[in-house]
């Protein structure tokens, strides 16, 4: 028997503050800790820690909320490169830029010599 007793309390917001999206918290959590972070129920799997008290999990599905302290950021611990969620594409959030730059739109042109 656990002597941490029974787990009550779970927050709502993630880590970062009340009223952010778990998306924004993650970034947040991110850009402080220096390592790829999600959030509970994005479908990742991997070695993560939970970003409030680093309780760490082995994950094959969904993330969970910690069930430790109830947050649901989670930090990636594996080595490589940054795991894509399912559902989700590798290239989302990249920007895309022209290599000469501002794209020029022409009307009525042939392309047959």
């Amino acid at each position: 028997m656990s002597s941490r007793g029974p787990h009550q309390h779970r927050r709502a917001e993630p880590a970062g503050g009340p009223g952010l999206s778990p998306a924004v918290g993650a970034k947040q959590a991110e850009a402080r800790i220096g390592k790829p972070c999600f959030y509970g129920g994005q479908k990742v799997q991997g070695l993560f820690a939970c970003v409030a008290c680093q309780f760490q999990i082995n994950n094959r599905k969904s993330l969970p909320t910690c069930p430790d302290c109830g947050e649901i950021v989670w930090a990636y611990l594996g080595d490589g490169p940054r795991p894509v969620p399912e559902g989700e594409t590798a290239e989302d959030g990249v920007q895309l830029d022209a290599p000469s730059g501002p794209v020029k739109v022409e009307e009525n042109v042939k392309l047959d010599p």
